[in-house]
């Protein structure tokens, strides 16, 4: 009898457990081997030198814009004093420049008539040497003051044309001198710009190594920021669970971090296995081969609703997912692949440009 009444109860679990897994559970792919993942963004200094100032520590949420450090700035004001100063040196000298040129024109009138006069006289000298009125001193005398004249003359006509030819410009700002100046005056003022360090995202503040006082170089990491809002799942699929997961199957993910549950949507199927981006790919060609079921990472973004409602969880922690191969949507409530953006080191072109022609136009004497 009891016997019965077991084989009866394991029936009954079995029909059960058959008819969950015809209705729902043949659909259902899942693993544990799977784990949140997001983007790093990494912060560096773009100049060398110390830092003065910090505001931030690991763990602390920052917003997009916030100044995180300063660094010091005394070299790079120097730096921008001179290139101002440059800027006014070079455009005076294009001044004096276009201010000879003009000035040669008068050295010129004034050496044609020498010439014309040094010419005359060797004309009346050489008919009066020629009748023996005049002494060879004197005929000689005369040719030399001809052959000055003359030189003179041809003198100043390549210095002004020397002098045309490094003033000529069809505006100042084209000038070589003067946009050499242009440029290394942009180049200090960026680098000034430079020393203060903002986030680029909003965030969390990771693997800080920045600290009062150190001394950083151009380009030398110095935290990471985490948006974790912005998050995914790599679930490691082995390759014979995905014959029909598909881009848009919904998901159940649930954390190991707060046990809640997640929706996330399956986004994207990894080109290769692990082992074929490892640093030393797996050899098989080998007379000893066992064959080893491979995985591959399944892209799975989690539902925005989602997050906000059960929290962010920490890059790197576990997730246990159940792909449902069934149902498959179109267009999932998550973060779609989008080009980003920031405009916290993009310099304002109008504003150094405009203090640009306040420095030319005052060396000039417009002002």
């Amino acid at each position: 009898m009891r016997i019965g009444v077991f084989v009866i109860v394991i029936a009954i679990i079995g029909i059960i457990f058959g008819v969950k897994w015809f209705t729902a559970g043949r659909w259902i792919q899942g693993t544990d081997d799977a784990y949140v993942n997001g983007f790093q963004n990494t912060v560096t200094s773009q100049v060398d030198g110390r830092i003065t100032e910090l505001y931030i520590k690991d763990t602390q949420t920052v917003k997009e814009g916030d100044l995180l450090a300063v660094i010091d700035d005394t070299d790079y004001k120097i730096n921008f004093e001179k290139a101002e100063a440059n800027l006014a040196k070079a455009v005076k000298t294009y001044y004096s420049l276009n201010s000879s040129a003009d000035q040669y024109s008068d050295v010129i009138k004034s050496l044609r008539s020498s010439l014309q006069k040094a010419q005359a006289d060797y004309k009346r000298d050489n008919a009066a040497y020629k009748q023996g009125l005049i002494s060879k001193e004197t005929y000689d005398a005369t040719a030399n003051n001809l052959d000055q004249a003359q030189t003179s003359l041809n003198k100043a006509l390549k210095e002004q044309d020397n002098a045309r030819i490094q003033a000529i410009s069809s505006s100042i700002y084209t000038h070589p001198e003067v946009k050499a100046a242009i440029v290394s005056y942009k180049e200090a003022y960026v680098n000034l710009e430079r020393t203060k360090i903002y986030a680029p995202i909003s965030g969390v503040v990771a693997k800080k190594s920045v600290y009062i006082g150190q001394k950083v170089s151009a380009n030398q990491e110095l935290l990471t920021l985490i948006d974790l809002n912005d998050i995914w799942v790599d679930g490691n699929m082995k390759e014979n669970q995905l014959k029909n997961i598909k881009i848009g199957n919904k998901v159940e993910l649930k954390s190991d971090v707060n046990g809640k549950k997640y929706t996330g949507y399956v986004t994207g199927i990894s080109a290769g296995t692990g082992n074929a981006f490892s640093i030393l790919p797996a050899q098989n060609a080998t007379g000893n081969w066992i064959k080893i079921v491979q995985r591959i990472p399944v892209r799975i973004d989690i539902d925005k609703d989602s997050i906000k409602e059960n929290g962010a969880v920490s890059l790197g922690s576990s997730m246990i997912i159940d792909v449902d191969t069934k149902e498959v949507v179109e267009n999932p409530n998550v973060n779609n692949i989008k080009e980003q953006k920031t405009n916290l080191y993009t310099i304002d072109e109008s504003a150094i440009n405009h203090k640009i022609s306040e420095i030319i136009d005052a060396n000039l004497g417009r002002r």
